[in-house]
């Protein structure tokens, strides 16, 4: 599916991409949008651009900000990462979308970004500055999820690998795997199953 999403969008590893789930808080303290840390693609040009960039990093001791291209003792490296492409490169984070403006990144489990309402829930730093409706068709945008999924976030027990590897291609017994992810469960199960079924039939289309 990112393959599917560079084709569509007509992107050549030799032009600088930096795409992924784009957020947009940190606009609010005059910094660039990121890309969120579950899934970040890079073109080869951006790749050598940014290797170019960090290769020139003095050593800072004492920094632990990230409001200049400088090397910090920070967690924020998506924010670290975009404020440098766009300072030297001119680069700006792209949003991983399909053509409904769907999310085709989760920056959690499914089965929560399923539930995720800007109505409901109110404007959170998940939903901070994106724009709410395609200006063409009106249409709601930035809703979780598209029928061509890229990555899901927030999995930390294997097992819920084989989970997700079953419900998108059939996981057949490994000799040597524990068969304990078949207990695993959605919390969230009728939305969870309906957006995996539409998953498979955009796929077998």
């Amino acid at each position: 599916n990112a393959k599917k999403n560079v084709v569509d969008n007509n992107m050549s590893p030799n032009d600088h991409h930096y795409f992924g789930h784009k957020l947009r808080h940190t606009e609010d303290r005059n910094l660039p949008p990121i890309v969120a840390g579950s899934a970040v693609f890079f073109s080869r040009a951006t790749v050598k651009g940014a290797a170019a960039i960090f290769r020139e990093f003095k050593y800072e001791a004492q920094n632990m900000s990230v409001r200049k291209c400088m090397d910090a003792h920070t967690s924020s490296e998506e924010t670290l990462t975009a404020l440098c492409l766009k300072q030297h490169l001119g680069i700006d984070a792209a949003h991983a979308v399909d053509d409904l403006g769907d999310e085709l990144i989760a920056v959690s489990p499914i089965e929560d970004s399923l539930l995720w309402n800007r109505t409901v829930d109110g404007e959170w730093w998940y939903w901070k500055n994106k724009p709410k409706t395609d200006p063409t068709t009106g249409r709601e945008v930035h809703n979780c999820c598209g029928d061509f999924p890229i990555a899901f976030h927030g999995y930390k027990d294997p097992m819920w690998f084989y989970k997700l590897e079953d419900e998108l291609y059939g996981m057949d017994d490994l000799p040597g795997i524990s068969d304990n992810w078949k207990k695993y469960k959605w919390q969230n199960l009728n939305e969870t199953n309906k957006y995996f079924d539409r998953i498979r039939r955009a796929r077998n289309a």
